[in-house]
């Protein structure tokens, strides 16, 4: 009977859940197998068990306990350990769409990592090794929260970005236009990657946007991979036939600002002598892919285009910011 108990606390694995109980139930063990050899070893007439049944009920009990206890730690160490997976199940995707809104890559290593510790605990829960588990998804979510205090950081520095006051006066001057002349405006928010559709103080659509390879960078040359910011007009609607890219918005890039900018940092050696300004700065289709990836222009979903496109025409105007100050939209 006791040795029956010490394996089914064995099997809870007592030894690490209920280390004291289980401690106790073996030293028993072993004291009332010596004293029974003890009495084996006498004549019948002499033998007395009554010591080795005690101290085999002792253990018996100890054992029970043992595996009680550690039955119960394993139970409350399986609900912490799916807690702490379904948590960071829930906060990774979340932390992925805010990362590629700053392009950091310590920000995408760390997320990663956190991807690997899921699985990881994923894995283990499935075994039914549930401190590895929750140790897996402990160091997920410790992962998790050094990224994310790192995106917070960064989200914080656009908020008292030197450009900020650029940002709010085209954004504000672009929604005046549309007040003033009744039309329907763009606005592009780099950093939420969005293309927000007004008109006058009426927000008619908002659609994800993927932008150039050069992520929050403002452009400056050509072959920057950057989406330039500014205050543009289309120029052209072009259709499935007349473009790579399904549709696509032709802007006026380079504006006067982005002349005047570049001739600027020409002349103190900021570019290169043979640098060009660039040009062919389009809001175009095969976008929707959750990263950035253009040569500098802004992609939509084909079929957020579709929904876009009679929204606009020859001279709507597209106003393109690192991001939109709150306080700016009515």
């Amino acid at each position: 009977m006791a040795r029956d108990a010490m394996e089914r606390a064995a099997k809870a694995e007592g030894a690490s859940r209920a280390p004291d109980w289980c401690a106790a139930a073996r030293a028993s063990l072993v004291r009332a197998e010596a004293e029974t050899r003890v009495q084996a070893r006498r004549s019948a007439l002499r033998r007395d068990y009554d010591e080795a049944a005690r101290l085999a009920l002792e253990a018996r009990l100890a054992a029970e306990t043992c595996a009680y206890q550690a039955g119960a730690a394993r139970k409350r160490t399986r609900e912490r350990a799916r807690k702490a997976i379904a948590d960071l199940s829930s906060a990774l995707p979340r932390a992925s769409s805010l990362s590629r809104h700053v392009g950091a890559q310590d920000i995408a290593d760390d997320l990663l990592q956190s991807e690997l510790a899921l699985g990881q605990a994923q894995n283990a829960f499935e075994r039914e090794e549930f401190e590895r588990a929750e140790d897996s998804a402990e160091r997920g979510r410790l992962t998790l929260a050094q990224a994310v205090g790192e995106i917070n950081r960064l989200f914080d520095t656009y908020a008292t970005s030197p450009r900020r006051a650029d940002w709010t006066r085209w954004a504000k001057e672009t929604l005046r236009e549309s007040a003033r002349a009744g039309q329907t405006v763009l606005l592009v928010d780099k950093l939420r990657r969005e293309l927000l559709v007004y008109h006058d103080k009426d927000e008619l659509a908002t659609y994800p946007v993927d932008l150039g390879l050069g992520g929050m960078a403002i452009k400056t040359r050509a072959g920057d991979d950057a989406t330039p910011e500014g205050r543009y007009r289309i120029t052209e609607v072009r259709g499935p036939s007349q473009t790579r890219y399904y549709r696509a918005l032709m802007l006026n890039y380079p504006n006067a600002e982005d002349l005047a900018r570049f001739k600027r940092m020409k002349r103190s050696g900021q570019l290169g002598r043979g640098d060009e300004v660039g040009s062919l700065i389009e809001i175009h289709g095969f976008g929707g892919r959750k990263q950035d990836w253009t040569k500098g222009c802004v992609a939509l979903d084909n079929d957020d285009m579709d929904a876009l496109v009679p929204h606009v025409r020859v001279g709507t105007p597209v106003t393109i910011v690192g991001t939109i100050p709150e306080e700016v939209l009515p």
